[in-house]
């Protein structure tokens, strides 16, 4: 079975770095490399964190029959209800997080263009 080269078919069709990878893994590119053209055996629990990663199952891994593209999430809870991880898989984290940014500055700055058009036309708030 060559698992190896579905981690590398799922982790190309999502345009994640291999370097990414490596790095959430704590290991080198030059070993992650070594895992997808399958030439370094890999522990379960290094295809469960590679599988998280990639926002799929193991099985997921193991079955492959084409690569996976889209989104799909995934919740992983391990206490009891109170914590919830969501992985999103072929979307740019980094464009993610700066929309987050942009949409709180915008809602920052809205609150006292709010209080000047209440104020304006002298309509009482309390907040």
């Amino acid at each position: 079975m060559k698992i190896g080269s579905n981690i590398g078919q799922i982790r190309t069709a999502q345009k994640i770095e291999k370097s990414f990878i490596a790095q959430e893994l704590n290991i080198s590119v030059e070993e992650y490399e070594a895992i997808e053209s399958d030439e370094r055996d890999i522990t379960l629990s290094m295809l469960d964190a590679i599988a998280r990663l990639l926002s799929l199952d193991v099985a997921d891994l193991i079955t492959l029959n084409k690569p996976v593209t889209g989104i799909r999430n995934f919740f992983f809870n391990h206490n009891g209800n109170s914590g919830i991880n969501i992985h999103v898989q072929g979307i740019d984290q980094e464009k993610i997080r700066m929309a987050y940014k942009e949409l709180y500055q915008e809602e920052l700055n809205r609150i006292p263009r709010l209080e000047k058009l209440l104020r304006d036309n002298n309509i009482e708030f309390n907040f």
